[in-house]
């Protein structure tokens, strides 16, 4: 080959290192775009947990205080004034679903009611951070206390009442909504309202 013709060769490979370097450029700012895109939808996968626990934590406090309505209740068997929403300050319990709530609490299932929908008449109401949330109290059943209805010179046997509760929590700017329920026994004569499990 003459000295011409290698000069033509060496001459046309200039522009490789060019095309090369554009390349990995190309290839860097792919990768940079998936790594931003992807942190991007981390971000919004970690904003709908923390929203989610929220809706969670606020309706688990309206179980917590559907609780507290039980014990209030079984200590006189009647629903204290300061649990009404006309109370300074306002109880969680709607003064125009009192008497409701006062019945359901005495008398076993076969309720109608549900906290939220069409036709809802919630037991509890309460604004917990951005959340409406709303409550109701159902009583399931009684039975008598372990070894109540044998104990000798006991005019009346102590029994244990069971409630449902069911609680939801809604979120009307982002549309989140959780619901919790809970049973709960309370013991007659109003010595403790507690948790059971299902």
């Amino acid at each position: 080959m003459s000295e011409r013709d290698k000069g033509t060769l060496v001459g046309n490979e200039r522009g490789v290192s060019l095309i090369t370097v554009m390349m990995v450029i190309l290839i860097m700012t792919l990768m940079g775009i998936s790594i931003l895109a992807v942190t991007g939808s981390e971000r919004q996968i970690a904003g709908s947990v923390s929203a989610n626990e929220a809706s969670v934590a606020a309706a688990e406090s309206c179980v917590s205080t559907g609780a507290n309505v039980l014990q209030q209740f079984w200590v006189n068997h009647v629903l204290p004034p300061a649990l009404l929403d006309n109370a300074v300050p306002p109880g969680p319990v709607p003064l125009a679903n009192a008497a409701v709530l006062a019945g359901e609490l005495i008398n076993d299932g076969g309720n109608v009611d549900f906290p939220v929908g069409a036709g809802s008449a919630p037991n509890l109401a309460m604004t917990i951070g951005n959340y409406q949330v709303f409550g109701d109290i159902d009583r399931m059943y009684i039975k008598y206390a372990a070894g109540s209805e044998s104990a000798s010179g006991s005019s009346t046997p102590l029994t244990d009442t069971f409630y449902q509760i069911t609680c939801v929590a809604q979120n009307l700017a982002t549309g989140i909504t959780s619901q919790v329920g809970a049973l709960y026994v309370c013991n007659n004569p109003g010595s403790f309202c507690q948790p059971r499990p299902y």
